[in-house]
Parts: C-alpha cells; structure tokens; sequence
C-alpha cells in the first residue's frame, strides 16, 4: 500500500513538472503584444462601460484557463506527433 501511495505521489509530482514545463514554454513562445490581442483587450474595455468588473475578471479567468487547456492539449499533441514521426524515420 505505501508503494503504490509513494509512486503516486512521485508519479503526480512528473505530471505536476510536466504540466509546468509545457506552460513555461507556451508563455515564452505566444506573444501578447499582437494585433489579436489588442483586438481582444479592445472589446473587453468596452465591455466594462455596462458591465461590472468583477463579472468581467471572471470572464477573463474563465477565457483564459480554458485557452492555456487547449494550448496545452495542443502542445502534447505536437510532442506526440513528433515522435511517432522520428520513430517512423528511425525505423
């Protein structure tokens, strides 16, 4: 039993470094300072004359968690193409 907890735990501690790493990386390479962006922050300010801010903030979060997922999910998936491709050419 205390096994199986000790590797959970070591395993959940990878998943953790894991997860961290890829949102490292994901902040570094997507800028913030592009014609998108300021399409975005552009509407949010106008959004906040008849909305309250604190409705607004939880937009925001909510956009944003769902948006770092993706970019996530997005990212493993590139890792794990890129694999299956090396190990194609290897073979």
């Amino acid at each position: 039993m205390k096994r199986v907890k000790l590797s959970q735990k070591v395993h959940a501690k990878e998943v953790e470094a894991r997860k961290h790493m890829v949102t490292q990386r994901l902040d570094e390479s997507i800028p913030l300072d592009s014609k998108e962006w300021q399409s975005v922050e552009q509407i949010l300010m106008r959004i906040t004359e008849f909305a309250p801010t604190s409705l607004i903030a939880e937009c925001v979060n909510a956009i944003a968690i769902y948006a770092d997922e993706q970019a996530q999910q997005g990212y493993m998936l590139g890792q794990e193409d890129l694999i299956h491709q090396l190990k194609q050419r290897a073979a």
